[in-house]
């Protein structure tokens, strides 16, 4: 499940005295950025200075011996969790994403054009909605974080108004059961990072269906701008099928944005 504010804000670490741990006051730093940054994907004001994964990953704190301090590997598995929510949120470096409801950066970088077809959706679902055609290719190679570059999908001017018609393409529970190949000898993606970011597009596109939108976490900019950490020499998703996967993830959303 995505990490909340209240969870960070929560979250209990066990404390140590007679073996090194991590100092309190460093470590509650760190989390009230964290809670800070996540409250503006949750309805709450924008963070003034949101934190990015690569901050937390490359985050050290003082150590304490025989004085109180937080149990370290506590510590450090949390913090991994913390990394792979803001990843699944695109706060990355560089990159500074607008909370839901807000109009994202106008400095978003091309997605070059997939090949191959997008992969059907479930089983007697219509096809995905026609999106706009992809620009010409030659955006830059992705970093190591292998960003997923989007492009604009920009809405019919003549779009009717109100909620799409016709059953959706795209249920919550697809979402929820989508699999995807493994990949060990090549690049693949995270697989913790991308199953965090499904359960937020579960969400989302619940509450899209249900007439909820301000309850929705995620929109479609941000499934366009989303990144990943890649794998190698370990198991991790087929780049490929994740990123046609959230490219019709993100033209169902748009159904409901522009509907």
């Amino acid at each position: 499940m995505p990490l909340t504010p209240a969870d960070i804000r929560n979250k209990q670490f066990r404390t140590v005295r007679l073996r090194p741990g991590y100092n309190e006051d460093d470590v509650d730093s760190l989390r009230d950025r964290i809670e800070a940054t996540l409250a503006g994907f949750h309805g709450g004001p924008p963070a003034a200075d949101p934190v990015t994964a690569e901050e937390v990953e490359k985050a050290q704190f003082r150590t304490t011996r025989l004085a109180p301090g937080y149990d370290e590997v506590e510590v450090d598995d949390f913090l991994d969790q913390v990394v792979a929510e803001l990843r699944a949120l695109g706060l990355v470096a560089g990159r500074t994403p607008a909370p839901p409801g807000r109009r994202p950066p106008s400095h978003a970088a091309p997605r070059p054009p997939q090949h191959g077809p997008v992969p059907p959706g479930p089983p007697h679902a219509a096809p995905p909605p026609p999106t706009a055609p992809p620009p010409p290719p030659g955006a830059p190679a992705g970093a190591p974080t292998a960003p997923r570059h989007p492009h604009p999908h920009p809405a019919s001017p003549h779009a009717p108004s109100g909620p799409p018609s016709g059953p959706p393409p795209l249920r919550p529970e697809d979402i929820r059961n989508k699999r995807f190949a493994t990949t060990r000898l090549t690049t693949g993606y995270n697989e913790a990072e991308v199953d965090a970011f499904l359960d937020r597009a579960e969400t989302t596109l619940d509450a899209l269906q249900r007439g909820r939108p301000d309850q929705a976490l995620l929109t479609s900019a941000q499934v366009d701008r989303t990144q990943f950490a890649t794998t190698r020499a370990r198991p991790g998703y087929d780049p490929s099928q994740v990123d046609a996967f959230l490219d019709f993830l993100a033209a169902e959303f748009r159904r409901y944005e522009h509907g």
